[in-house]
């Protein structure tokens, strides 16, 4: 069940990140880790992101905002370390609270908006990029802040793909060189990533091709239900395992 539970999930988050730019650590990430139940899921999470990014960048690159690109990077470079520290000194259950909650407060910003997201300048994005850094460390998920922030300056949906997929493309080498460092990659974690690529490209390939197909607003709603129902799990079995470790 819980290797159907994996493949079905990267096949989901996989589409999703195509049509939206954003949604696999978010979606896939928490999935990955609640299977698996070990911080090694989100190396695999990261691993199995960059491989999307890679892949879609060709074809998107060219319509990323340079400037803001820049400045995210800029902000994930310094949010990158503390974020391996943090999932390296934490324990697991530890972790999937910590996610559940992350996930949680991500979604309602993308529902109701984020203080000062409207309000343009370096500082902004900066913040958003390492608050996305930090989460990338600790969590393989470095996008929603900053697609939180894009959105809320009032970039296009196709602007917050194209700058999401170069972001991810750069800034998923400096987030697995440090998961590595930190935590090594094991060849059971290897073994994993290479039977969910199958799942992870027919996900990326339908989302490819729904991108001009699906309305921002009904992939927004989706993913939202999505992002819901995973914070939802993480943090009910954190509280589990929690109950169960004290029993």
């Amino acid at each position: 069940m819980g290797e159907i539970l994996l493949h079905a999930a990267t096949f989901a988050a996989a589409f999703f990140q195509s049509v939206t730019g954003v949604g696999f650590g978010m979606i896939a990430g928490p999935v990955i880790l609640v299977v698996l139940h070990d911080p090694s899921a989100v190396v695999l999470s990261s691993a199995m992101s960059w491989l999307i990014a890679l892949c879609l960048f060709p074809w998107l690159w060219r319509g990323s905002d340079p400037q803001m690109l820049r400045r995210l990077l800029l902000g994930a470079a310094l949010g990158i370390v503390p974020g391996v520290i943090l999932l390296s000194a934490v324990d697991v259950v530890v972790l999937k609270a910590i996610a559940g909650l992350t996930i949680a407060t991500l979604t309602t910003l993308i529902v109701f908006g984020a203080p000062g997201a409207k309000r343009p300048g370096a500082a902004g994005d900066m913040v958003a990029g390492g608050l996305g850094g930090l989460f990338g460390g600790a969590l393989a998920m470095p996008g929603p802040t900053a697609a939180v922030r894009m959105n809320g300056l009032g970039h296009s949906k196709a602007r917050v793909r194209a700058t999401m997929v170069a972001f991810f493309v750069l800034v998923w080498p400096m987030i697995l060189l440090g998961q590595w460092i930190s935590l090594g990659i094991s060849g059971e974690t290897a073994w994993n990533a290479l039977k969910l690529v199958p799942g992870t490209l027919a996900g990326l390939a339908v989302g490819n091709y729904a991108a001009s197909r699906v309305s921002e607003d009904f992939s927004r709603r989706v993913v939202l239900v999505l992002l819901t129902l995973t914070a939802a799990s993480l943090l009910g079995t954190a509280v589990w395992d929690w109950i169960g470790g004290r029993e």
